[in-house]
């Protein structure tokens, strides 16, 4: 039993440190892996009958898009953050609707719209620090064409409908 608590301790505590030692857009793209992961424990709870797994899996996603949405300042921050606050408002209606209709298929929506996000913002810090695209923890991989203006309007739209 001291081992297990052990692990989980050290895991905790590599874990906050490696938050803590990321910069902003890494950040980011961590809360951006959490949604993913939630997502996925939601659309398994879905599937195995299992509502309260499914309904805290989606409270912790929405949570941290919440907190996107927090991070993001529509006014001060022009174009991109206008689009950012419209993609993240529009995802969390949609998230709602994962405990109202209990469809995996919500899921899997949020999740690559995550994914998508999560691509964009990869390959965008690694050009800004001057790095090659490499293969992100999550397993996408970020050297993938950049989404363009218009895939991310669609992915507005289709969060907001």
């Amino acid at each position: 039993m001291t081992y297990g608590n052990n692990h989980q301790r050290d895991t905790q505590q590599y874990l906050r440190q490696q938050i803590e030692q990321a910069g902003p857009v890494e950040q980011v793209i961590m809360l951006y892996d959490g949604v993913m992961r939630f997502m996925l424990q939601a659309k398994t709870a879905i599937e195995n009958g299992d509502i309260q797994g499914r309904c805290n899996a989606n409270r912790r996603a929405m949570e941290i898009v919440a907190y996107l949405i927090d991070l993001v300042n529509p006014e001060s921050g022009g174009e991109v953050g206008k689009r950012m606050f419209g993609i993240y408002s529009g995802m969390l209606k949609r998230m709602l609707e994962i405990d109202m209709r209990n469809d995996p298929r919500v899921c899997d929506e949020m999740i690559q719209a995550m994914r998508t996000l999560r691509t964009a913002t990869a390959q965008t810090l690694a050009e800004q620090q001057g790095l090659k695209p490499a293969v992100p923890a999550a397993g996408t991989v970020v050297s993938a064409p950049k989404p363009s203006d218009e895939e991310l309007e669609k992915l507005r739209r289709n969060a907001v409908a």
